[in-house]
Formats: C-alpha cells, sequence, structure tokens
C-alpha cells in the first residue's frame, strides 16, 4: 500500500473514531428487532438523550439525573411472568457488583399490563440487587418502545442512549466499550 493511501485510511479512521456515537453501531444480531418496523423504532431513540421514566415504588433506593449523571446506565424492561427475564436478575447482579465501581448503574422497570402486582414479592424472591421500581401507567414502555420482555436500554455517561433492545448475552459488552469511554 501506498503512503498516500495509509495516510488517507489513518485519518478516515481518527475521524470515525471521533464522530458521535449513532444507531445502528451495534451489530443488529445482537438485537431482539426481528422485524425492520420494531428496529426502526428503538434506532429513532439511539443517539438521542435518555427519556425520562415515569415509574413508582421503588425498591433499593430510588434513582434520581443526578444518581446517572456520568454513569453508563442499563435500563431493564421486565414482566414479572416473563422467564427469560428472571434468568437474566442474576447476570444484572453479578454485572453490577464488577462494574459499579466503574461508574455502572442498573435500573430495573417493572412493565406490562400484567403482573406488576406481584413487583415487589418477585423482586424480593428473585433477589434484585439494584434499584427498581413499577412503570404503572405504562408511560416508560411507551417512551422506549418496549415491545418484548426483556428489554434492555444502554445509556452512556453523556446521558445519550446508545442501545436499545439488546438480548441479554449482548449487554456487558456494550456496558464495556461505553465504561472504556470518557465521560466529557
Amino acid at each position: 500500500m501506498d503512503t498516500k493511501k495509509a495516510l488517507l485510511i489513518a485519518f478516515v479512521s481518527l475521524i470515525w473514531g471521533l464522530l458521535p456515537a449513532s444507531a445502528g453501531e451495534f451489530p443488529d444480531n445482537w438485537s431482539w428487532d426481528k422485524t425492520p418496523e420494531r428496529r426502526a423504532e428503538h434506532a429513532a431513540l439511539e443517539g438521542k438523550p435518555m427519556p425520562p421514566l415515569a415509574v413508582t415504588g421503588w425498591i433499593n433506593g430510588g434513582v434520581t439525573s443526578a444518581d446517572v449523571k456520568g454513569k453508563v446506565v442499563i435500563v431493564d424492561f421486565y414482566a414479572t411472568w416473563c422467564g427469560p427475564c428472571m434468568a437474566a436478575i442474576p447476570h444484572n447482579n453479578e454485572m453490577l457488583k464488577k462494574y459499579q465501581s466503574q461508574g455502572l448503574t442498573i435500573i430495573g422497570v417493572c412493565t406490562s399490563k400484567h403482573g406488576q402486582e406481584k413487583f415487589a414479592a418477585n423482586a424480593q424472591q428473585h433477589s434484585i440487587a439494584y434499584p427498581a421500581a413499577c412503570d404503572p401507567e405504562l408511560k416508560s414502555m411507551t417512551a422506549y418502545a418496549v415491545n418484548f420482555f426483556p428489554t434492555y436500554a444502554i445509556i452512556d455517561r453523556k446521558g445519550v442512549l446508545r442501545a436499545i433492545g439488546l438480548q441479554p448475552q449482548h449487554v456487558e459488552p456494550v456496558v464495556l466499550k461505553l465504561l472504556a469511554e470518557p465521560a466529557k
């Protein structure tokens, strides 16, 4: 390869690395989104500020916008009746334990039209170790375009939603990438 071509590739790589995050920065096959319409709903949210959560009944402490400033945030939208959601809780607890000192926060949002009345008992039964709350009016579910459970939304240290709709096994690689990025 000639020098001019090598310099051009290096320059483009540098500029690419400085660009802000955008939708689609993580592989589509990491997502539950199997239709173009669902992927489009989530892609429209990625790269934008974290939508507010409209939740009540916090357990394990509440979370405010000041609490998440400068942190990587996982919002786990789950349903009490959802087997994969319950199976993911121990991994969520483990990620929190491993990465909290590096700036990770996890928020559980119990949503769905059914099962929220079991929220507190379910959280205790499954040993949720992170703050969690209910979405009684399904406003958070709507704001994050939640169509399946669990739905993970990952927010970077700048408060930007970087990935949504990830399958549980792909959450940690995204978290590690975002924890490695500077806050400013």
